[in-house]
């Protein structure tokens, strides 16, 4: 595959176990027990991203606020406070379900913003959980048609 259909991952010895990088384009699955390096590993494909290659990134999260997650990777060096105030990281703290209806949107917030940061790279930690393990089953409460009565934290209509 030529090295431009990669998508590097900054991981110091993960793009050469991974022949070059990640396929342009794939969705990458990660999953483990509580503990494993899962959002770790999330968090600097982001953050090598947006530092070392220029691609803007995002990162949902569920379980921990925007908050935490700066703080906790600080310790590594990795300043994702700076990337954000640079417009090149957006941390966004939302619930599975605001998330899962958001996505559906055809006008949604969440996606028109990855696209005016010109987004590259897209994390949503803790995936996993009750609405998304039974995609086929209607969120209680949901009515038909297009529904704006919540929001995923940050993201607001101009």
């Amino acid at each position: 595959m030529p090295a431009s259909d990669l998508v590097k991952t900054g991981i110091d010895g993960l793009d050469d176990i991974l022949f070059g990088g990640i396929p342009r384009g794939n969705v990458i699955v990660l999953t483990g027990s509580p503990g494993t390096g899962k959002t770790t590993l999330g968090l600097e494909f982001i953050y090598r991203g947006a530092r070392e290659f220029n691609e803007p990134g995002i990162v949902v999260t569920f379980e921990v606020s925007a908050e935490k997650l700066v703080r906790d990777v600080a310790p590594f060096g990795w300043d994702l406070g700076q990337l954000e105030e640079q417009g090149r990281l957006r941390i966004i703290s939302s619930t599975r379900r605001v998330f899962q209806q958001e996505v559906q949107e055809p006008d949604s917030l969440l996606l028109a913003e990855a696209t005016r940061m010109r987004a590259q790279r897209i994390f949503i930690d803790g995936l996993a959980g009750p609405t998304l393990e039974r995609p086929h089953e209607p969120i209680p409460g949901r009515r038909a048609g297009p529904s704006r009565g919540g929001r995923a934290a940050g993201l607001r209509r101009p």
